[in-house]
C-alpha cells in the first residue's frame, strides 16, 4: 500500500474466479444446471442452431460443453456471486444468451472436409486451410482440431 504500480495493467492477468466466494458447491452446481438448460433453450430458439443441432439431445449436449460452463462461471463472478443477478444476466430482456464454440460454428460437411484433409495432411493446418477450407481462419481450424479430438469421431479414427 502507498507504492506506485508502474506495470502495464493491460498485460496483467485478471481474476476470473474467487474460490472464497459465498456460494456453496451445491448452489454453484445448481446454477450450472440452470445455465445448461438456458443454453439448450437458447439453441431451440435460434434458427441456425436448430439446423446444425436438429435434436433436443444434440442441443443439450452442445449446451453442456465447456463454453457454456465457462460463460456461467464468468457470469457468477462478474455478478459478485449473486445468484439472482447472474440468472438475470443469463436471460436478459431480449431472450436467453447463446454461447457457441467452434464445434457449433462448423457444418457437418465442413467437419467431414476437415477429417478428409486431416487424413491427407496430418496436422499441417496451413495445407488443410489452403486446399480444403480456405474460408476458415487458421485459428478456427486449430481450435476445431482440439475440440474434435474430444469427440467419438476422433476415437473411431484412432482405433
Amino acid at each position: 500500500p502507498g507504492e506506485s504500480d508502474n506495470r502495464n495493467q493491460q498485460k496483467m492477468e485478471m481474476k476470473v474466479w474467487d474460490p472464497d466466494n459465498p456460494l456453496t458447491d451445491r448452489q454453484i452446481d445448481q446454477f450450472l444446471v440452470v445455465a445448461r438448460a438456458v443454453g439448450t433453450f437458447a439453441r431451440a430458439l435460434d434458427c441456425s442452431s436448430s439446423i446444425r443441432q436438429p435434436s433436443l439431445h444434440m442441443s443439450a449436449a452442445a449446451a453442456s460443453r465447456d463454453i457454456t460452463l465457462f460463460h456461467a462461471m464468468d457470469t457468477l463472478q462478474r455478478n459478485g456471486y449473486d445468484l439472482a443477478k447472474a440468472m438475470s444476466t443469463l436471460v436478459p430482456q431480449g431472450g436467453p444468451v447463446l454461447c457457441r464454440d467452434e464445434m457449433e460454428e462448423w457444418s457437418a460437411s465442413e467437419a467431414m472436409l476437415f477429417e478428409e484433409a486431416l487424413e491427407k495432411y496430418g496436422k499441417d493446418f496451413n495445407d488443410i486451410r489452403q486446399d480444403f477450407l480456405p474460408w476458415k481462419s487458421l485459428a478456427s481450424i486449430v481450435q476445431f482440431y482440439y475440440m474434435w479430438k474430444t469427440t467419438d469421431r476422433y476415437i473411431q479414427q484412432v482405433i
